[in-house]
């Protein structure tokens, strides 16, 4: 690399892209001994040893110039320590700090859990097509294909990526309940508070016939092939067979979403279908933001654990072209200092005045976009529908096999 983007700079020194711009103004005025790159008529500064270490300075004096005029220093509340374990608050930190994020999934916590539940309920309840209606209607069209494709097994586990409160898979487990097929239907989700209303809705939807079992995991890094090891053992073995579900807009609203298709991927078994679900890339999507408006206390919860009041900062959302994907964050109004404490020791994150915390993405793909991103995530397609709309598609898929390991 020649040169370092400003964006790249700002994030790799956490200091403002604004700083980044001043260096390299300051140095093609001679007042700077920072080395610029010229690329398409505009200067970067060039990625030299020589320049490493005077930018190590400037970001320093930076951080020294910033304290003696003062942030707002906040410290979070008791309930962001009770609610999120050390594991989730690093990952929390780690986000706020290298990435200016903060990860949707822990908006699904506590009271977030509640309000989800409600917002997707009343979803079941409008006549108009929307997320969960439109899942499950691809869901009922392909059910006759999916007992084609798992006919020769004698029984079948259910795994749901991202349970929330099991809205969209009540009509599949009710199918494979009444076919005497299923074995096991195992709930997954990062939220224990998802997890919870989705066991209430299945024990009252079902009276307790089907056992449900639900675990706290993180898809993005957490497998889950380890709670399926007594079906991989045994005479039965080979007439059983997992159907891994990852329905909604999950996928799209992660930073890194190959992360957890890998994770999937590295969890399911040469027979096993990953059936996956998402809203598609269209213009009256990219203006969609219901969700966002409409419950945005979710989004803004770990803003309010955290202790940054609602007057710090502006909410913006808008879809961003570059990124392809429709985004809300918070714009700071002022520059803050966030001390928070782990294993009695303090850590401070500084965010400049102007910093946007992103709160919410979803990513924007058309179907040949989906496709690919399974194919380069090593899946293999196998079946593929567009809703009535055209606005949500469905696909089922197998992970790929090595010809020379054998065959599906």
């Amino acid at each position: 690399m020649k040169y370092f983007k400003n964006t790249e700079l700002a994030k790799l020194y956490n200091v403002s892209e604004k700083t980044v711009r001043n260096w390299v103004q300051a140095a093609a005025e001679g007042k700077l001994d920072l080395r610029l790159h010229t690329e398409n008529d505009k200067q970067y500064v060039a990625n030299l040893s020589h320049n490493t270490s005077l930018i190590e300075e400037l970001a320093k004096k930076g951080k020294k110039y910033k304290n003696s005029r003062g942030f707002k220093t906040i410290k979070p509340t008791a309930e962001f320590y009770k609610l999120y374990d050390p594991k989730q608050i690093m990952d929390i930190i780690a986000n706020l700090d290298i990435y200016k994020e903060i990860p949707l999934q822990y908006s699904y916590f506590n009271s977030g859990a509640k309000r989800w539940d409600a917002y997707t309920q009343n979803l079941a309840k409008q006549d108009t097509p929307n997320s969960l209606r439109n899942t499950k209607e691809l869901l009922d069209l392909n059910l006759k294909y999916l007992d084609s494709l798992i006919d020769q097994y004698t029984s079948i586990n259910i795994i749901d990526v991202g349970v929330g409160n099991a809205l969209p898979i009540r009509d599949v487990l009710d199918h494979f309940h009444k076919t005497g097929k299923l074995k096991r239907y195992i709930a997954l989700d990062i939220s224990k508070e998802m997890v919870d209303i989705a066991r209430k809705n299945i024990d009252e939807w079902f009276d307790n016939k089907i056992p449900f079992e639900g675990y706290i995991k993180d898809i993005n890094y957490d497998r889950f092939n380890d709670l399926l090891f007594p079906e991989s053992f045994g005479p039965n073995a080979e007439s059983s067979v997992n159907l891994v579900f990852f329905l909604g807009g999950t996928l799209s609203n992660l930073r890194e979403p190959g992360h957890a298709l890998a994770t999937i991927h590295d969890s399911m078994g040469k027979r096993d279908i990953l059936i996956f679900s998402k809203k598609l890339d269209t213009e009256k999507s990219r203006r969609y933001f219901e969700m966002t408006v409409s419950g945005n206390q979710e989004v803004n919860l770990v803003l309010k654990l955290l202790n940054i009041d609602e007057s710090l900062y502006t909410l913006e959302q808008f879809f961003d072209e570059r990124k392809m994907a429709r985004q809300l964050q918070a714009r700071l109004n002022v520059a803050i200092a966030i001390k928070l404490e782990l294993f009695g020791k303090e850590r401070v994150i500084e965010l400049n005045k102007g910093d946007g915390i992103l709160l919410w993405r979803a990513r924007h793909q058309n179907t040949l976009n989906t496709l690919d991103q399974f194919d380069e995530s090593k899946f293999d397609l196998v079946q593929s529908s567009l809703s009535h709309d055209q606005e949500y598609l469905l696909t089922m898929s197998r992970i790929k096999i090595n010809p020379k390991e054998g065959s599906i």
